[in-house]
């Protein structure tokens, strides 16, 4: 019953990647919904007794796994933490000592990439809408919100709350949730228990940005993250770490199986074999090797000039216009390298979901994802680089040009201007990191 809410929340969010599917009814779910019925009944049938003077609450402090904010909240939870992808975490607190299935849980993410949604969220009410529908989803509870005060916590522009009875087999318990956002980011609490302790956990309950001192120091797993930071924004999640995070657990058979069929799918791979073949084959040659060649085929390594090449390129008609423009910018910024850093990013994105699908273990898809990580290194000078390199990748891959702002190319530019901007992001760990093993 351990860990019921957040391992429930991580594997509803790795279910939005992409070629997902309809997630099954497991064992883990079942306990859920045993764990959560107990916690209402002990709500409805415990009596508090009455004391001649009430204990002051102790509290404690408990920090996001990416380090960028803290939870002050009741003390002797235990923690865990779903790294959910670069610039988001996810952190359950889960049944202290004497307060039998009362459980937290809180994620804290940029606008721009909300785990389990790949869209930008309109409003705060929308993010606390989607927050509990992961956070709740699949247990069996259900919570009939109303909207309650709210002070604003500091350093946030704006924070709402919402209350209610949490219902399940016809037991009762309650349920409180805080929402709030800076102007770049969103965070989120829910509480779920006896109204005694949801009541002493009211009284503590804060939470705290982190500035980037206060942040965990990056090493090498943070370089491998922020390689796939924009994948992992698109999608909503790192496959990864939210497949680490369920450990086989809730969710897992759904998502073994959804990662081997985007694997045949999309990249033909369908045994670990044909994984270590494609992820070399990204690192030796992969779409950059064809798009030098395919811009060599039409003289754009020997034209005078980028109008002069701009010519030829549009006589190759739509779609082959837009691919050799972007192979053209990108050998003319990089050389042979051109486009190499879209393979690489996408080294990490196979052996992921590789990992999901049984071809390989956590600390095989991290070694390989760390020779793609010092390749990159040797090709590049930093993430500005890496990132236009990529940038290129994909224009030259969707045959879409970066310059036409409806384009998914030029939205995807948007998506990294917004990651590289942010203070303790994805890319704010060194570029000149040194690279070691740290799993």
């Amino acid at each position: 019953m351990r860990k019921r809410l957040v391992l429930l929340a991580a594997a509803a969010v790795s279910m939005t990647l992409s070629g997902c599917g309809g997630a099954k009814k497991g064992d883990a779910q079942t306990k859920a919904e045993t764990g959560a019925a107990q916690a209402a009944e002990a709500g409805s049938a415990v009596k508090e007794e009455k004391k001649e003077s009430e204990p002051s609450v102790e509290s404690q402090e408990y920090i996001s796994a990416d380090g960028s904010y803290s939870i002050t909240m009741l003390k002797g939870f235990e923690q865990t933490d779903v790294p959910l992808q670069a610039n988001g975490s996810m952190m359950g607190l889960d049944s202290a000592a004497g307060r039998p299935g009362f459980s937290a849980v809180s994620m804290g993410s940029v606008k721009s990439s909300v785990p389990g949604n790949p869209e930008r969220m309109e409003s705060l009410e929308d993010y606390a809408d989607h927050v509990a529908h992961l956070a709740l989803d699949g247990t069996g509870m259900q919570v009939d919100w109303q909207e309650a005060e709210a002070e604003n916590a500091p350093g946030m522009t704006r924070t709402i709350a919402r209350e209610g009875i949490a219902r399940m087999n016809g037991a009762k318990g309650r349920a409180y949730a805080v929402y709030m956002e800076t102007e770049d980011s969103y965070f989120a609490v829910i509480l779920i228990g006896r109204d005694a302790d949801i009541g002493e956990a009211k009284q503590v309950l804060s939470v705290t940005l982190l500035d980037s001192a206060s942040s965990q120091e990056k090493g090498s797993k943070a370089f491998l993250s922020a390689m796939t930071a924009v994948l992992d924004a698109t999608n909503g999640a790192s496959v990864v770490e939210t497949y680490r995070a369920l450990g086989g657990g809730a969710g897992a058979g759904p998502i073994t199986e959804k990662a081997k069929a985007l694997l045949s799918e999309s990249w033909e791979i369908n045994s670990a074999e044909e994984l270590y073949e494609t992820a070399d084959w990204l690192m030796s040659e992969g779409h950059n090797r064809d798009a030098v060649e395919f811009l060599k085929q039409y003289g754009g390594t020997d034209a005078a000039s980028r109008e002069e090449f701009a010519v030829k390129a549009q006589e190759a008609g739509a779609g082959k216009r837009e691919s050799l423009m972007a192979a053209y910018d990108a050998w003319s910024a990089y050389g042979e390298s051109a486009v190499a850093a879209w393979d690489l990013s996408r080294v990490g994105t196979i052996m992921g979901f590789g990992y999901a699908a049984g071809y390989c273990t956590y600390e095989e898809a991290m070694d390989k994802m760390l020779e793609a990580a010092v390749k990159a290194q040797e090709l590049y000078d930093s993430w500005d680089s890496f990132n236009q390199s990529y940038l290129y990748g994909y224009a030259y891959w969707a045959e879409e040009s970066l310059e036409d702002p409806d384009s998914r190319a030029a939205q995807r530019a948007g998506l990294v201007e917004t990651l590289a901007g942010q203070a303790n992001g994805p890319f704010s760990v060194d570029w000149g990191t040194e690279l070691v093993k740290e799993w």
